[in-house]
């Protein structure tokens, strides 16, 4: 018994709730880091000697309960627990289904199933409910395996009354994608596309009406892989400018020939006004429209708030271009005073790429 609590509710149940790996690279007795499993063991055994006596003189490296094999039988227990309480709070009551299908490292197929309900108190609630793999991301399959999920759990899939996914064809195909499927086993499941989802388009679709805006993001991608060896890498850009420099100058210097070549054209761009305009622009726009799009993730909004964001947004784009661009040109100019970039002179004519004048 003292090996089952140890091994489950003192280590599983907290590496699960912290949303932290099991497995350990090198799980051997001689390994200074046998993973977060064993090494939290360790630790609890530490200060308790009928610990220490049972787990780890006896037990490390020989009991099945440490193997891996043991922690996912506990850990599909756990699941179980949490999607039986999922359950009971769902009740017989309708429900929506919202649906994401993509890859996981081995390449495989999967999608994960949510579900949103009204429980028996009146409290809106959305619980993440499976992860399923699937042999393929067909509209057929991804129904036949929504379904075996509900059935399992006597959830009817008449009780459906909304779906919400991306645009996918396969998702939302008029006739054969899965919302049609579901439609016609249950007329009432309206489908919601995600606003999040819909914001990230339409700014997609805004920056690739521009050449320079897209230009600029895929330089920008360019960049961020080359420093991604930087210890800074997770950090803002504007604010670890110079470090990157610093890379890029260090590679050109001492990298091979390719590398050099690469990078050097790289770091002209990095260096460019244009390019440190455009990034100052996209931060502020970006910005504009990272509150909204946070607003149209939560779980208890109502479509006249979210109606009432996008039109606040709106209105601050619209009057950053009326009344922001001296206050950007001067953050710029001081951005680029700071790093050495040179301003080119505003006063002078400038042509567009097969443009006039300007």
């Amino acid at each position: 018994m003292l090996r089952l609590k140890t091994s489950i509710v003192a280590v599983l149940r907290w590496l699960a709730l912290q949303n932290c790996s099991f497995k350990g690279l090198d799980e051997s007795v001689n390994s200074k880091n046998q993973g977060n499993f064993l090494e939290l063991i360790n630790f609890i055994a530490s200060y308790n000697k009928d610990v220490n006596k049972v787990i780890l003189q006896n037990a490390l490296g020989n009991a099945s309960y440490t193997f891996s094999t043991f922690q996912k039988e506990i850990l599909q227990i756990l699941a179980k627990n949490v999607q039986d309480k999922i359950r009971t709070e769902t009740g017989e009551s309708k429900f929506c289904v919202i649906l994401d299908e993509s890859q996981d490292r081995e390449l495989r197929e999967q999608m994960a199933i949510v579900l949103r309900f009204v429980d028996h108190d009146g409290i809106l609630k959305e619980r993440f409910f499976d992860l399923v793999h699937v042999e393929n991301t067909s509209s057929l399959t991804l129904q036949q395996e929504l379904y075996k999920v509900l059935s399992y759990h006597n959830l009817n899939p008449k009780n459906i009354r909304g779906q919400g996914y991306d645009g996918a064809s396969n998702m939302r195909g008029e006739f054969n994608g899965l919302k049609a499927l579901i439609l016609k086993d249950s007329p009432y499941a309206y489908y919601v596309h995600c606003f999040a989802h819909r914001l990230q388009l339409a700014l997609v679709g805004a920056t690739k009406e521009v050449i320079p805006i897209q230009q600029f993001f895929t330089k920008l991608a360019i960049i961020v892989n080359i420093v991604d060896a930087s210890s800074k890498r997770h950090d803002n850009i504007l604010r670890t400018f110079a470090s990157i420099g610093t890379v890029l100058l260090s590679i050109i210097k001492e990298g091979n020939s390719e590398q050099r070549a690469n990078v050097d054209v790289v770091y002209d761009t990095l260096m460019s006004f244009e390019f440190i305009f455009i990034f100052h622009l996209m931060r502020e726009l970006l910005g504009m429209t990272a509150s909204l799009c946070q607003a149209l993730q939560r779980r208890g909004q109502y479509i006249v708030n979210a109606m009432s964001l996008v039109s606040t947004t709106k209105d601050l784009i619209q009057n950053f271009r009326l009344t922001g661009w001296d206050d950007l040109y001067q953050k710029v100019k001081s951005f680029c005073e700071k790093h050495n970039v040179d301003i080119p002179d505003m006063t002078t004519l400038y042509t567009a790429a097969k443009g006039r004048s300007h």
